[in-house]
C-alpha cells in the first residue's frame, strides 16, 4: 500500500522533544543566533557525510540560495562555506514527537498507517531531527531537507530545501538497524526520508560516491544483510 500525501495538508506538529542522542548535536533556543558548520559556530551545527566519498565532503545548499526546493548537494566541507550551515531542530525519537505505537500524535506530520508501519519496522524509538538551513546563524530556519512537493516516490528523488515542519518528508530517521539488515560502516546511520511509504526497506540518503553531486533519496539495498557504504551517513559536531 503506497501512502501519498501533499504538504499542504499538514499542519506543524505540535510538541517539540529536545534530546541528545547518538552524538548528534542538540539544537537549542539559541542555536538560532550562532552560525553552524563554519568556524563561528562551534558545537551548535551538523555536518552530514557519506562514509563513501568521504568525511571531506558535507551537504551544502546550491549556490547557498534559501529558497523553496533549491538542491542539496554534496560538496567539499570548508569551515568558511555558509551554504554548509544547517542546524538540528524538532529532534526527538518517533514515540515522544511523532507516534504513540501505530497512532499518531495530534497534529503529527505522520499519518496512522505510516506510524503502524515504523512501529512494525522497529523504529519507534528511533531517533529523529530536521535540518534546518541557517546561513551564518542568521535564520529565521524556515527551509529543511526534504524532498520536491513530498509525494511517494519522492518526485524526482533530488535532495530540496522545503518548509520545515509542515510534512513528513523533513523529518529526517537515523538508524543502524532495518528489518533486512544493519549498516556496514562503523559510526555510520541510514538516514531515511520520512515521508517513505515502506519502513522496512525505506528512501534513505543516497550518494554517487563522488563530489560535487546531488545526492538523492533512493530505496536502501541491503546485500548480505549489510549495508552498502554510498548510502550510509556520519553525522559530525561543526565546525567542518
Amino acid at each position: 500500500m503506497r501512502i501519498r500525501f501533499t504538504r499542504a495538508g499538514y499542519a506543524m506538529a505540535a510538541g517539540v522533544a529536545v534530546t541528545a542522542m547518538l552524538g548528534l548535536s542538540v539544537a537549542s533556543a539559541s542555536a538560532a543566533a550562532k552560525p553552524d558548520a563554519t568556524t563561528k559556530c562551534g558545537k551548535s551545527c551538523t555536518d552530514v557525510s557519506f562514509v563513501n566519498p568521504g568525511k571531506a565532503a558535507i551537504l551544502g545548499v546550491h549556490e547557498g540560495q534559501q529558497t523553496y526546493n533549491n538542491l542539496v548537494r554534496l560538496l567539499a566541507g570548508s569551515n568558511g562555506a555558509v551554504k554548509e550551515d544547517f542546524s538540528e531542530i524538532h529532534v526527538g525519537k518517533i514515540s515522544s514527537i511523532y507516534c504513540k505505537g501505530p497512532v499518531p500524535f495530534r497534529g503529527s506530520v505522520f499519518t496512522a498507517r505510516q506510524c503502524q508501519l515504523l512501529a512494525i519496522a522497529g523504529l519507534s524509538g528511533a531517533p529523529t531531527f530536521q535540518l534546518a538551513f541557517n546561513p551564518n546563524g542568521g535564520g529565521p530556519q524556515t527551509f529543511c531537507i526534504g524532498a520536491w512537493d513530498n509525494t511517494a516516490p519522492l518526485a524526482d528523488g533530488q535532495m530540496r530545501l522545503v518548509k520545515c515542519g509542515v510534512a513528513a518528508d523533513t523529518v529526517l530517521i537515523v538508524t543502524t538497524h532495518l528489518p533486512t539488515g544493519k549498516v556496514s560502516a562503523k559510526g555510520s546511520y541510514w538516514m531515511i526520508n520520512g515521508a517513505s511509504d515502506n519502513f522496512s526497506n525505506p528512501l534513505v540518503a543516497t550518494s554517487d560516491g563522488t563530489y560535487p553531486s546531488d545526492p538523492r533519496w533512493e530505496t536502501a539495498v541491503v546485500n548480505g544483510g549489510k549495508g552498502v557504504d554510498t548510502q550510509e551517513v556520519r553525522l559530525a559536531k561543526g565546525p567542518f
